[in-house]
This record gives C-alpha cells, structure tokens and sequence, in this order.
C-alpha cells in the first residue's frame, strides 16, 4: 500500500479510491434484494406517477426518477436499487476528490475514500432508494465545487457557476442543502476568506441556484410552506428517526460510525485549531453553525451528514503516527478494517436474519430496516378483507390508509397486477388506493359514490364518529413478523360504510402532514 502505487490512476485519482468505490457499490448491489422494499421507496414510486412542481414534503426530482427506475427495471428490487449504489460510490470518490482539492496526499485520499465508504448513515442510506442517498451524494459535490471556486485564484466566474448549477440540481433533490450553504455562508463571513464573497461569483451561483430551487419554492409559498408542518411534525417526534434534541449531536457520530466518527473529530478540530488549514476554516464552522440548527430546529441527526465526506476528507490529512505505520503494513491494515467494518455493516445493511438478535439491535440503531419488512404479508391481508366485500358493493370500494408507505404497497400491487392479482404472491382484488398522508393528501379525495371503505390504520374514535358514523366493524389485525417492530405491527383493518357528509366535506380533515 505504498504511496507510489496509490499515487497511480485515472485522472490522478489513486487506484485505491477507485477500488474502494467499486467494492461499495459492489456490496450494495449484492444485499440490494434483501428483505424489501422501504415504505419510502413505496411512496417515491407512486409519487412519480403524479407530476407536479413538488409535493408537501420533497421536490419532485427523487419521485420522478424512483418511477421511471423502477418501470424501466420492472419493479426487481435488487435492480431498482442499483442506481443509490452507484450513487453512494460517487460519494466515495467525491470525498478523496475533496481530499485533493485540500492539498491532501495520494494515502489520505484513499483513506478519506475508506472512511466514506465505512460511514454508517452513508452505507445505510445507499441500501435504499433514499432522498438522503442522492442529498448526501449531492451536497458532497456542490461542497467540493464550493471548495475550488473559494480557492482558486485568481477569482474566476466559471467554478462559481458550476457550484450554482449543482446548488440548484441539489435543492430540487432536498431543501436541506440550501441549510449547508447557508452554514458555509456564516462560516465564511466569521472565518473568512471574505474577499470572494465581494465579488460576482458567489451571488450568479445563487442566483442561477434559486432559478433552479423555483418550482419547490414557489409550490411551497402557493400551498402555504407544507414543508415546515411536515418539519415541525418531526421535531416533536413524528418520525421513526426522530431524536431528541440533546440527542443530536452524540447520535450524529453514532450514525457515522466507529472510523468516520473518529475521521470527523479529528478533521472538525484541525479545521478549526491548525494554522495551515486557515483557509479552511470555514469548514469547520459551517458543521458546527449546521449542527446547531439541527438541534434547535428539532431536525434528524444524519441531517448533518452531507458535510461528512469533507470533514473525513480533512480528518484523512491528519492520520496520527500510528495509524502511519499500520498503513505501512497492509495486512495489518486490511485485519483492522475488517474487524471495524463488519459491526458498521450489520447496523447499517439487510444482512441479520429478521427477529434475530442482530436484527433487532440494528434495529434500534438504524430503524429503516424494519420498514423494509412485512409488505408482502400486509398486501395479502388486505387482499382477503377486499375479497369478502359482495361483488355489487366492489365498484363503490376504496382502501383508505393512514399512512404512504401502507398506500404506496397496495398501489405497487395494483400496478404490478392490474385487474387479477394483489401483486407480490397475493392473488386477488384489490380496489382503488387513497390516503390522507402527506402528497396522497394532495392528490385528492375518493370518488362521492366510494361508500364502502376498507380502512388499514388507527383511528381517533371521534375521526371514526365524523367520517364513518360509527358503521366500522374490525375484519383482522395486521401482524409484523416476530422481532419487527414497525407502524403496522398491530394496526387494525377494518370495513366501514362512509358517512352522510361526503369525501370532500371530510378530505380537509383525513389530509394530514407528517
């Protein structure tokens, strides 16, 4: 592993960086069909086949290309995950590129590649087909745009406007990397370099950033900013990955994992203590500026993790003496890897057993996994309590379901199997699909002549009173396998008869945002 032959590759990127790319995106591939799909996967795909300017919740980008994926790919999980791989892997390269640009050293760009790859949010995220996998992806790459466009010199309107241009793909991907500009805004004005936010450059790329945020933004302002209900219904907790906010800044290093958690410390405190990464500063602060907002905003911890492929960059350039010397000895090296990999990748990818020990304290670590669980048999249940409605009754039928992730699994089926089966084993009828639950809530109510309703969820007794007048009967239970703990462990499916006052009186109230 000696720096002459890592100081070899294509475009002068070290052959190890390469390597390690591939062998994530590799190791994503082969687990990629394990289990199955996530409830969010679920709604991204259904949420593409309704073309707008945005949804309450997200921009539109990740939607649309979760539609046409999985169409062009036939619906194969294993194939529908491909493109996050190689998503993540382009992460992995962006960091050792950001190591570079740092002035870090052909060892430390392969390190920094490593650490990435080793990164737990990062792996886990690149498991699914996530916001979060492109969003990190994303950031990473408009942070190392910003990095040269701050560096060069002399001052140049090119790199600015390249780093505009990725700003604006970024933020029709995720709002939150306009959060990480802002950051390195502050950053920059409290640390400096100061003299090429007096220039051109930086307001045509947020401006040409903006023009390309628009169709969210101006969606936002129209519908009434539907993303900060959906913000504040996390911090008070409405989401399976929601901390506390005294809990946010240890679990944001939990998240990352043993190695880059230590790869983070040691880049945030050179950053912010080394004379010779003076210029760099800002760096540091901007992750400290966004952490803090996470935690006062209420946010999810990985929220912060579209800055940990730079802050590992920076950590990579540091590497104690000892960590120099075991380096020098690649088996060694290679031994200690996999010894600190292998926890990293049981937390953060499909590999226990489900119900098994390791999968229900990967569980508790990374909750995503139990919402990959169980659909399959969720179907198939509704599936039965669908073919007990009398034929005469069946075009007057919906499912009403309380959240996306149980809408966008019966709609998968339906499309999977239009007019003979349930899709994924579970032959049968299956009726039109609504739900109150962010972006379906947009999408409208059911039909006034829809009386018979299949509701899947947990319902407020006065809900029930408004919406149902009292006529629901509960048909079953739905059941998560055993040592899955999920939102539809226990959620009663029940047969009702729509009330007096309609769907659209009621659609207000079944919409809901979280």
């Amino acid at each position: 592993m000696g720096s002459q032959a890592e100081g070899r590759g294509t475009a002068g990127v070290p052959r190890g960086v390469w390597l390690t790319a591939v062998l994530v995106v590799a190791g994503l591939v082969v687990v990629a069909g394990r289990y199955g799909f996530h409830r969010d996967e679920l709604y991204f795909i259904e949420g593409g086949r309704h073309p707008g300017w945005a949804q309450p919740d997200n921009p539109m980008l990740i939607p649309l290309l979760a539609a046409s994926w999985h169409d062009l790919v036939g619906g194969h999980l294993w194939a529908f995950r491909v493109l996050p791989a190689v998503a993540t892997g382009v992460t992995v390269v962006l960091a050792a590129l950001t190591c570079r640009q740092l002035g870090g050293a052909p060892r430390a760009q392969v390190v920094a590649a490593a650490g990435t790859a080793l990164t737990g949010v990062i792996l886990g995220t690149g498991h699914l087909f996530s916001i979060t996998t492109f969003d990190v992806m994303m950031t990473a790459l408009v942070v190392l745009l910003l990095v040269r466009a701050v560096g060069a010199v002399p001052q140049r309107i090119g790199p600015w406007l390249w780093t505009g241009l990725a700003a604006g793909v970024a933020l029709e991907v995720k709002v939150l990397p306009g959060l990480v500009l802002l950051s390195c805004l502050v950053g920059m004005l409290l640390a400096g370099p100061r003299r090429p936010l007096r220039g051109p450059g930086p307001w045509l790329a947020g401006a040409l950033a903006l023009v390309l945020a628009a169709p969210n933004l101006l969606w936002q302002a129209a519908h009434g900013w539907p993303m900060l209900e959906v913000a504040a219904n996390i911090a008070a907790g409405g989401s399976a990955s929601s901390a506390d906010r005294w809990l946010v800044a240890p679990m944001h290093l939990l998240m990352a994992g043993p190695v880059a958690g230590f790869l983070i410390v040691v880049g945030v405190v050179a950053l912010l203590g080394t004379a010779r990464l003076r210029a760099w500063r800002w760096l540091g602060i901007a992750y400290l500026v966004l952490l803090l907002i996470v935690v006062v905003t209420g946010g999810k911890p990985y929220y912060v993790a579209g800055l940990f492929p730079a802050l590992v960059a920076v950590g990579a350039m540091q590497l104690p003496a000892w960590v120099e010397r075991l380096l020098d000895r690649p088996a060694r090296a290679v031994a200690v890897a996999l010894v600190v990999s292998v926890p990293t990748a049981c937390f953060a990818l499909p590999l226990a057993p489900v119900g098994s020990p390791v999968f229900r304290i990967a569980q508790a670590v990374n909750p995503d996994g139990a919402e990959t669980v169980g659909w399959p048999g969720y179907v198939g249940l509704v599936t039965d309590v669908a073919a007990q409605v009398p034929e005469d009754e069946r075009p007057h039928t919906v499912v009403l379901t309380r959240n996306y992730g149980e809408a966008g699994a019966l709609d998968r089926a339906r499309r999977l199997a239009p007019g003979g089966t349930g899709g994924d084993g579970a032959p049968g009828w299956l009726p039109p699909v609504y739900s109150g639950h962010n972006a379906y809530g947009s999408w409208g109510p059911p039909p006034e002549d829809a009386r018979t309703v299949i509701v899947v969820g947990r319902l407020d007794p006065d809900e029930e009173a408004r919406w149902f007048a009292g006529t629901c009967q509960q048909v079953t239970t739905v059941r998560s396998p055993a040592g899955v703990d999920n939102e539809e462990d226990g959620a009663p499916i029940r047969r009702c008869q729509l009330g007096d006052q309609g769907w659209v009186a009621i659609w207000d109230e079944v919409a809901r945002f979280g």
